[in-house]
């Protein structure tokens, strides 16, 4: 058995996330996160003072919980925020003085080759015998890795950027005009980068905390075990889960339908993303993936480590 062992920590615009994984299939050991919005409400691209001691905080745990499985490498890595961020060097030398680790800041390309990696490793996606286009959907930024990643893209899209920009009051219903300004700009912004084009029946796999969360409740929904709800999930299902979760406020979203509270106000956002993506490309179905950057960065780790 391989048992060359790493630990990657993701830190993202949204919640920073830590997987210990091991072994050429990157078995997963353990995983951890922390939720840590550091775009606030404002338009300023600055980590507030506040959420800059949580983030740090946030880091410690996450690499003090990392330790205690003595992965031989561990990473940390940085996402969009961290692209965009007036201080995000600050933040960066600072993770280096609590941890002795330097933050790896990905570009957007980086964190799309990295996505298209992780997603290599899932044994769905791989048997579908059709190279898939991947999209990655975060709080900062949309990613998409197609034509087996000869085409690799990165675009502000996330669904916290997006709350920030088009949302006034983001604890009550979502109304429709909002959510067609949302899913216009996502059109206009896909439709107007030329490197996109996803042929009619390329499957369409996404991975993120959107899917994960809309995975999970529809599974609840149908009375199936989460291991065993089909992780193809027809759009129509998302369409109607979009509709019923954005007449509610995000209170009732948590209360009723099982929202994770740190994700009530942007899950109708995100849900709004991931469907005009779909329109979009022409797909009726969308295939969530698990695996995800995490995942591909710990198979590089793993890579560089020797045979045993």
């Amino acid at each position: 058995m391989d048992t060359r062992r790493v630990a990657v920590i993701d830190l993202g615009s949204n919640s920073f996330k830590l997987l210990v994984a091991q072994g050429t299939h990157v078995s997963r050991i353990f995983e951890a996160y922390e939720d840590v919005r550091l775009l606030g409400k404002g338009g300023a691209e600055t980590i507030e003072p506040e959420k800059f001691s949580c983030g740090i905080r946030a880091v410690k745990k996450l690499v003090g919980l990392a330790r205690e499985y003595a992965p031989a490498l561990t990473a940390i890595i940085g996402t969009s925020v961290f692209r965009t961020a007036a201080n995000a060097g600050e933040f960066a030398k600072s993770v280096f003085e609590n941890t002795g680790i330097r933050l790896r800041i990905l570009s957007g390309e980086e964190e799309a080759t990295g996505v298209a990696a992780g997603v290599a490793t899932d044994a769905l996606v791989h048997d579908l015998g059709r190279v898939p286009a991947i999209f990655d959907l975060g709080g900062g930024s949309l990613e998409y890795i197609g034509f087996g990643g000869k085409s690799v893209r990165s675009w502000q899209l996330g669904a916290v950027r997006l709350m920030r920009e088009f949302v006034r009051d983001s604890e009550s219903p979502l109304p429709p005009e909002v959510i067609r300004k949302i899913r216009m700009h996502v059109k206009e912004t896909l439709s107007a980068d030329t490197n996109v084009c996803v042929k009619a029946g390329t499957p369409l796999v996404f991975c993120g905390g959107v899917m994960a969360i809309a995975h999970r409740i529809l599974a609840e929904k149908s009375g199936c075990a989460l291991t065993l709800f089909p992780r193809k999930i027809p759009a129509l299902r998302l369409e109607v889960l979009m509709e019923h979760l954005s007449i509610r406020n995000a209170a009732d979203r948590v209360k009723s339908d099982g929202v994770p509270a740190t994700r009530a106000d942007i899950f109708p956002v995100a849900l709004a993303v991931v469907l005009e993506v779909a329109s979009v490309c022409g797909a009726e179905e969308l295939i969530y993936s698990p695996r995800n950057l995490r995942y591909g960065i710990a198979s590089e780790l793993i890579a560089r480590l020797p045979e045993r």
